[in-house]
């Protein structure tokens, strides 16, 4: 027998666990320490999972499995971010074990395994969501697993099982994953119908439980989760790009309450409008939405990473794994400019020899790129097609250098990389992530109670972005939590020397200088309030609020008076008059 230190795979599985290791060892970033916007509630419901409290929602907004897999997490070890990240750092090595396993037995080549296993250990973006608290590197280990389990022996009942319900826990992580049925199920089929019937079933018997979820807890019929309709709409529509490059915060929050101000209440709802409005756009503007497919075509094969929630180019800044593994220079980003033309090579080579098992990794990559496809391409989204990616290119390479003479591998391999390296104008390029990163890390801190903390991340987004209004009003909002009227007023005035016309700040403000009992220059506030048809509601009420401080009970009955019968807030209305009555009833 072989000895072993002599195969490619356990040094392919060392390599790679050790540089995952030393990422989780010496990663920076403040969105290291705190994990931001999707990744935080994925934190926050397996905090809430492990606690035995269940979804919050009465059905899958997310696919559940991810929640699920940090509840089992925490239950048994701790609410610490450290073990799930331990957890995809083992799945990342293995995965490189995969597509070494997958690269040699499609070459016979042990040389092109070891390339497509480096490939993978070496995969900055890889290593990167392997470290964030996202479903990512669940998913892609899982769909890699599927092919691998349908290809690396002679087709069995077990296989075919074990490989659907891979998919199907694939899916729940991340519902795309699905897609993989198409060329692990098809291949079964064509070896054994009876096979490629049993992958499919097991898949389907996975995704069932959380199906049922849905209809018995929000009695609608969700296959998994109710954001793929929203995702679509983003994705699919006459501004696409602008839509993508939509931040958290109110034109987040606009977009997706569209549905409820239509009417519509429930989640299944909401998902059909949105998907309503992506299909009535694609078949009202065919060409259109043919251009917006060939658009997300390109940005697919862009080499540079296109950010989500993160902008890898920030976070590599405090990284050094991050910036050896993952440059970037102009257009060319690494590991992307030479895995897309290496695949492309790749491709060429399994058509020339119609090779099975790479044809069958070929159209596992196809399957999985529909997914961006028809939503829309971000790095995140992009990170599935990584594995198969890298045993086509490993597979390439092999081709190249043993027939340097196929002009036809070479020449593909040059457009792909001609493609990979096009530059190419997003409106997403003009998002500030540094400011956003810390801005959702303040949102981070605010929800677990550390207004301080939340206080001092905001500060630092408005450091890199002055105007930043998210981030300038609840820095404002966690000053009055904390007690700190004066400050907070100083914090609403720094808010309006940017946008003068934001009536809450404008309100507020007044109620800040109210509490600090500076009420003079509340009166002041109030009164320019309820000098404007708008805002006079408002303003009288405010006015009321000072009149009832300074002890002038009649005028405050007077202000509020006239405030109710212009239509002031209710709430604020009925909390101002009990506050009167109050006073009326302490004075003798």
């Amino acid at each position: 027998m072989e000895k072993s230190w002599r195969r490619p795979l356990p040094w392919v599985v060392l390599v790679a666990l050790a540089v995952r290791l030393l990422y989780l060892a010496t990663a920076k970033s403040p969105s290291f320490a705190e994990p931001l916007i999707d990744a935080d509630y994925y934190d926050y419901l397996g905090e809430r999972l492990s606690q035995g409290l269940g979804f919050p929602d009465p059905v899958f907004w997310q696919p559940p499995l991810y929640p699920l897999l940090l509840a089992g997490l925490y239950a048994l070890l701790g609410h610490q971010l450290l073990w799930p990240r331990l957890l995809q750092a083992l799945l990342g090595a293995l995965l490189a074990a995969l597509c070494c396993d997958l690269a040699e037995r499609a070459t016979g080549r042990r040389l092109a395994g070891l390339a497509a296993g480096l490939l993978v250990a070496l995969h900055g973006p890889l290593v990167f969501y392997e470290g964030e608290l996202l479903p990512t590197a669940l998913a892609t280990f899982l769909g890699t697993l599927a092919l691998w389990l349908s290809v690396a022996g002679r087709p069995s009942w077990l296989r075919a099982a074990l490989s659907g319900v891979a998919i199907g826990l694939g899916a729940l992580a991340v519902a795309p994953t699905f897609l993989l049925v198409l060329p692990v199920g098809g291949g079964l089929f064509r070896a054994r119908k009876a096979l490629g019937v049993c992958c499919l079933a097991a898949c389907v018997a996975c995704i069932l439980p959380a199906t049922l979820s849905n209809r018995l807890r929000g009695g609608e019929w969700i296959p998994i989760s109710a954001n793929g309709g929203v995702n679509l709409w983003i994705g699919n529509n006459a501004d696409a790009d602008r839509m993508i490059a939509l931040r958290p915060g109110a034109g987040w929050e606009r977009l997706v309450e569209e549905p409820t101000r239509r009417g519509l209440r429930t989640p299944g709802q909401h998902d059909a409008w949105f998907v309503q409005k992506a299909a009535h756009w694609c078949t009202s503007w065919p060409r259109a939405c043919l251009g917006n497919l060939a658009w997300k075509a390109r940005l697919l094969l862009a080499s540079r990473e296109l950010p989500r929630n993160e902008d890898l180019a920030v976070i590599r800044e405090d990284s050094p794994v991050l910036t050896v593994l993952a440059p970037q220079a102009g257009g060319a980003a690494l590991p992307y400019v030479l895995l897309l033309p290496l695949a492309a090579a790749g491709a060429v080579h399994a058509w020339r020899e119609r090779n099975r098992l790479l044809g069958r990794v070929l159209a596992a990559a196809g399957a999985l790129a529909l997914s961006p496809l028809v939503f829309f391409v971000t790095g995140r989204y992009r990170t599935p097609l990584a594995p198969m990616l890298c045993v086509l290119a490993a597979a390439g390479l092999a081709s190249l250098v043993s027939r340097p003479r196929s002009w036809s591998a070479w020449l593909a391999a040059a457009a792909l990389l001609a493609v990979s390296v096009w530059p190419v104008r997003l409106a997403v390029d003009a998002v500030d992530f540094e400011s956003e990163m810390y801005f959702v890390v303040g949102g981070r801190r605010a929800r677990l109670g550390d207004d301080a903390g939340a206080v001092r991340a905001w500060e630092r987004a408005l450091t890199k972005r002055p105007d930043y209004l998210e981030a300038g009003f609840n820095r404002a909002l966690a000053l009055e939590r904390l007690g700190k009227p004066r400050e907070a007023a100083a914090a609403y005035e720094a808010v309006l020397q940017h946008h003068p016309d934001h009536l809450e700040a404008r309100w507020r403000r007044g109620l800040a200088l109210l509490s600090a009992r500076e009420l003079s220059s509340a009166w002041d506030v109030f009164l320019a309030l309820s000098h404007e048809p708008r805002t006079e509601p408002l303003g009288l009420l405010g006015l009321a609020r000072v009149a009832l401080a300074r002890g002038e009970l009649e005028a405050a009955d007077g202000w509020l008076t006239r405030a109710e019968q212009r239509g002031g807030r209710g709430t604020e209305s009925a909390e101002v008059r009990r506050a009167l009555e109050a006073a009326r009833h302490a004075t003798p």
